[in-house]
């Protein structure tokens, strides 16, 4: 049996745990010397080193420079109450958090940022999965009330 949170809590979640891959990216991610990197900062110094070649490489780079307006779209779905939108915008960015965080543990010394990135996405990726098939059930079972079949 699947567990039942109401539609309003699961959009709560999926905007809170978008919030909190923010927040995870602006923690230090890498520490090179004296210096310590956010998410920005690691990917601005991939890029002038010139290790983002290619379309895949430069498609993650646009996603995790336009995470910050991701997040914002999402707030702004709960917000509106749209809760197939906001379990979209949730799921791209849970999955780019997840992403990130995966492959800087994997490449690097990491600081704590990309493990909090990695639990915040896998929080953001659940909730958005939890409300996009609640959503689901709940206008399937609409459907079947008001006597229309698909």
């Amino acid at each position: 049996m699947s567990p039942r949170i109401s539609g309003r809590a699961a959009i709560a979640a999926t905007v809170a745990s978008s919030l909190a891959v923010l927040g995870a990216a602006l923690l230090p991610w890498l520490r090179t010397g004296n210096a310590t990197r956010s998410a920005f900062g690691l990917a601005r110094s991939a890029s002038v080193l010139g290790l983002f070649d290619g379309a895949p490489r430069r498609v993650c780079l646009a996603l995790w420079y336009l995470l910050p307006f991701l997040v914002a779209a999402t707030w702004t779905a709960g917000a509106a109450r749209r809760p197939l939108l906001t379990a979209s915008l949730g799921g791209i960015v849970g999955l780019t958090s997840l992403v990130a965080g995966i492959l800087v543990v994997v490449l690097a010394r990491p600081a704590p940022g990309p493990v909090a990135a990695i639990g915040a996405g896998v929080a953001t990726i659940a909730s958005a999965v939890l409300l996009a098939r609640g959503t689901m059930r709940a206008g399937a079972n609409m459907f079947i009330q008001e006597g229309v079949t698909t």
